[in-house]
Formats: structure tokens, sequence, C-alpha cells
């Protein structure tokens, strides 16, 4: 299987790129966070997003959207780093809206696909058995995705999937799949191995990196799109 996996949007417009090139995909999965930016420029924002669920809408059962931390700040009330109290409002009616198109987890061959990422220490601490019940519990019980702490970074091995960093997530990581996640910013996307386990960390500073996975090589390729 070949996965275009568009990490943090944050306003970026680099995700069209894929419009173009639907044909070389299995899967699009876009790992979350579309809004909050600091320009935070104005309907832009909110257009932006319409657009990715006009596009799910064109692909239904090729296009993946992925409940992330910037999310459920307004979706939840959580007000993580760059609230827009003045947009909140609308954002918490986008994806009230449109939650039916969002879950927290997909699974492909062995590979997780989520906004942060999925510990074993999370789910023992919120005492789920199985991969398959996330997306269930979120609509059930979504105080069990709010910030866990006390590390205020998140990196804490019981931290959830919508804000576990990379190390603890590694250090914590479920027996037996590969994930590819975003969230934590860096200057490149990277491939990380533990232990014949595979982690793909696609977000970048400038959100304009493309990771291309395929499932049966179990090797990315990371494309700037800029």
């Amino acid at each position: 299987m070949k996965i275009a996996i568009v990490s943090d949007i944050h306003q970026s417009v680099y995700w069209r790129e894929v419009i173009e090139q639907m044909d070389d995909y299995d899967k699009v999965i876009f790992l979350g966070d579309e809004f909050d930016c600091w320009a935070n420029k104005w309907p832009y924002q909110v257009n932006n997003a319409e657009n990715i669920i006009s596009f799910k809408k064109s692909f239904p059962e090729k296009v993946d959207l992925c409940w992330s931390n910037h999310a459920i700040s307004y979706y939840l009330g959580e007000r993580c780093s760059g609230y827009q109290s003045e947009h909140a409002f609308d954002i918490y009616e986008f994806y009230k809206k449109h939650e039916d198109f969002f879950n927290v987890i997909y699974i492909y061959d062995n590979w997780i696909f989520s906004h942060a990422g999925i510990s074993e220490g999370w789910m023992k601490y919120c005492r789920i058995n199985e991969l398959n019940e996330i997306n269930r519990i979120f609509k059930e019980k979504p105080d069990f995705f709010k910030w866990i702490g006390p590390d205020n970074f998140g990196n804490n091995a019981n931290e959830g999937p919508l804000w576990i960093r990379p190390e603890a997530l590694i250090a914590n990581r479920v027996p037996g799949f590969n994930q590819a996640v975003g969230h934590t910013e860096s200057v490149e996307p990277r491939t990380v191995k533990e232990n014949g386990q595979i982690f793909l960390f696609c977000d970048t500073y400038e959100h304009n990196f493309l990771t291309v996975l395929d499932t049966e090589k179990n090797e990315a390729e990371f494309i700037n799109l800029e």
C-alpha cells in the first residue's frame, strides 16, 4: 500500500499538491492541526479547513482525517498553544459539523497513524485493551483524550495520542506496530528505528513536507513541497 501522509496543517496549503497525484496513492492521511498558526489569518484558516473537508468528500474511501490537539482545543475546550479566543466558536462549529469525518487512529497493515502516537502506557492508564476500541472510546469518553501531564512538554508515558512526544512514545511503544505521527515539529521529517519497529515523525516547522510511505517495503520518502 502506498500512503501519502500530510502532517500538521496550521494554515499551510502545501497539501493541495496531493490533489494532482491522487492516482499515485492508495490512501491519503491528514494528521490534523488544521487551525492555529502565528500568522492567524481569518477567514483563510477556516476556508482552508473546509477545502480539506471537500477533498475528503470527493474521495471518501481514500482520504482519512485525524483528530489532533489543536482540534480538541476547541472541540473539548483544552485551550492549547495558539488558541484563538476570537474565533473559538467558529472553529468549534467547524469540528462539530464535520466530526463524523475524523478519527483518532487508523491502522493499515502493521502501521498505526495518529496525530501524536499511541503508547502502551496510555492504553493501560485508560484501561483500553485493543487498538480498534480507540475511535469508539473517543466518542463515548472524550475526556480520556485530554492532556494528562505532568510533564509540560507531553513527554510522559501515559500521555494520550493527541499529545505524547517522540521520546515517550518510543520508550512506551505498542508492540508489533510501526507508527506515523505528527505533532512535534522539527526542521525535516525523520525515521527512527527501535528494536525492529519504525517511527515516522512527519511534522516540520514550515509544514511543507509530504511523507510517502510504502507499507510493503516499510520505507518512506520525505518530499519537500515548498
